[in-house]
């Protein structure tokens, strides 16, 4: 009777266990957006269900069902007046790897090469608008220079015509420049977007340059 007590009693732990590496492996995409604003400004977390959902573009409801499940993980420290985020360091690596597997494959539009390899070479020197914005390998690149490009990715808030216009680029289903609809409000490529970008590509330069950007996030 014992035994079959212990037993019963593992395989729920080992239930509860299980459900937890689901939930840590399983981010949504309105989870994700939600964590992404919270990361941006340490004030963000304090600020109340109905602001943080407007920013996020998702509803109320899963606003409030994101802050209880970070609270439950230890994410947030909530004591009813006020919300303080926690473990900052692990919640990023935890949107990193929920951003490359659920939120960034839904944001692809299509790819795009260069009008020629000079232009290539010289892509530092493209205007774009302020509707686009380069990510990863070469907004390291613009960073701090450490990086070359093997691969551009590059936001829009509008379409895929945005590229065209610059008159550098054409689409091209094999192409090296990659294009994806920006999620966020405000110009310009966020540095966790960028880190996450590095990340994304299990590339040993672009994870050095990560490294490098780390310490600014």
């Amino acid at each position: 009777m014992y035994l079959c007590s212990v037993v019963v009693q593992n395989i729920y732990v080992f239930k509860i266990f299980e459900q937890q590496v689901i939930n840590e492996q399983c981010m949504q995409k309105t989870e994700a957006q939600i964590i992404f604003y919270l990361l941006q400004d340490k004030v963000n977390v304090g600020k109340t269900i109905r602001e943080i959902a407007t920013v996020a573009g998702v509803s109320v409801g899963t606003v409030h069902n994101t802050l209880t499940d970070l609270a439950n993980r230890g994410y947030i420290v909530d004591g009813g007046k006020i919300r303080l985020l926690r473990k900052r360091q692990s919640l990023i690596d935890h949107w990193v790897r929920g951003y490359a597997e659920t939120l960034k494959p839904r944001l692809f539009i299509s790819r795009f090469t260069f009008l020629s390899p000079a232009v290539r070479e010289q892509w530092q020197s493209i205007r774009l608008t302020e509707t686009l914005s380069w990510g990863g390998e070469p907004a390291a690149a613009l960073l701090d220079g450490y990086l070359r490009p093997e691969r551009w990715d590059i936001y829009t808030a509008d379409n895929a015509n945005a590229l065209i216009a610059t008159g550098r680029m054409i689409p091209a289903p094999q192409g090296e420049i990659f294009v994806y609809k920006r999620f966020w409000q405000s110009e310009g490529t966020p540095l966790l977007v960028v880190y996450a970008d590095l990340l994304a590509t299990e590339d040993d330069r672009c994870r050095e340059a990560a490294e490098r950007i780390k310490s600014l996030l």
